[in-house]
């Protein structure tokens, strides 16, 4: 439920010396007045939140996470009791962007109804064995690998084929259930997916993988590839990367079906002068950007505020869990998504640390 606004007196921000204190917090920092306003941002809430459009302070703070947020709850409920709060595994989420979970702990600086935010990368929540949402992911695990010998085995009839085409299909078709396969093998029985088992590789070939299923899936559409031919590596989770991007490329084929002109752009590139801090107690680190970008009607507006969160869907018969799972896997390859969207164009863009054996 919406808390109320606040009608208190109008709040300072810190003082010199506690302005100087949060500042050197290696955590992300965010300072609010008791009118929800940020007044003081430090270096590392700067560089999580860089992609939240224009800048932070002077922001109300349900204007940059949507009213209903629970970090907006959380720093009401700081003002109002003038007492500190904390509350694990919230989601740092917001209209175009998602940044991962954190531990959100808010409280009073100085005696002038002002309120301060620490955010801390949080482990992710694990329930017992007995849950309902973990024995749903085991059945659903488990549905799913039923199928998938079956499927394989027709598919390893259709590559004897002598016909090169078919036979290239009828290998991706075994790849695809092979990768499945190994996704649902590693559900953790008292969670959900295991950690990333990371891995240093080019981050192409997730792409390719991606682009060979989505053209099979949607041959109407014309896919385009503008690759970095230089990109660094990254070091992450092949198959739960690939499972990302496929998401969101999905999507986008999705978004200019039936369209004469539909087209679904790949696109990479270095960004050495852009760094983020992902981690509250880690260094900035160069990125590499991932731009999936459609050229459709654009997020429906019933969504665009509540795009990664579980359910958001406007699609007869979807599911609305595969841009929250897509956002799930880049925050734990310590990434970030954010949206652009406009009729026309649709930009997914995708930033991902780059390994330190590449680093400059």
């Amino acid at each position: 439920m919406k808390e109320p606004m606040l009608r208190q007196r109008p709040a300072r921000a810190p003082t010199p010396d506690a302005e100087q204190w949060l500042e050197a917090l290696p955590a992300p920092v965010l300072g609010i007045d008791s009118g929800e306003r940020i007044r003081f941002v430090n270096a590392a809430a700067a560089e999580l939140l860089a992609g939240v459009g224009r800048g932070l302070l002077g922001r109300r703070l349900d204007e940059i996470f949507g009213p209903d947020a629970p970090l907006v709850g959380l720093a009401r409920r700081a003002l109002a009791g003038g007492a500190g709060v904390a509350e694990a595994d919230v989601a740092l989420i917001g209209p175009g962007f998602a940044v991962g979970r954190a531990t959100v702990a808010a409280g009073p600086v100085n005696d002038d109804n002002f309120v301060a935010l620490v955010l801390t990368r949080a482990p992710r929540a694990r329930q017992s064995p007995n849950t309902a949402p973990n024995s749903a992911a085991r059945t659903l695990a488990h549905e799913v690998r039923n199928p998938l010998a079956g499927i394989r085995a027709a598919a390893q009839l259709i590559g004897r084929s002598t016909d090169d085409e078919t036979s290239a299909l009828a290998k991706l078709i075994c790849d695809e259930v092979d990768r499945v396969r190994r996704l649902t093998d590693r559900i953790d029985p008292v969670g959900s997916l295991e950690p990333p088992r990371f891995e240093r590789f080019n981050v192409h070939e997730a792409l390719d993988r991606v682009r060979k299923l989505v053209g099979s899936s949607a041959p109407d559409v014309m896919i385009r590839e503008r690759y970095d031919p230089s990109l660094p590596h990254v070091r992450g989770d092949l198959d739960q990367l690939i499972q990302a991007f496929l998401n969101i490329a999905k999507n986008a084929a999705e978004a200019v079906a039936g369209q004469a002109d539909g087209e679904v752009a790949f696109i990479t590139s270095y960004r050495p002068g852009v760094r983020f801090r992902s981690a509250a107690s880690g260094a900035a680190r160069a990125q590499l950007e991932v731009q999936i970008i459609d050229n459709g009607a654009g997020i429906h507006p019933d969504v665009v505020d509540r795009l990664f969160e579980p359910f958001a869907t406007t699609k007869s018969g979807g599911m609305g869990l595969g841009l929250t799972v897509s956002a799930d896997i880049i925050s734990r390859h310590d990434g970030r998504i954010e949206v652009d969207s406009a009729p026309g164009a649709t930009a997914f863009k995708i930033f991902l640390p780059i390994d330190s054996e590449d680093a400059p």
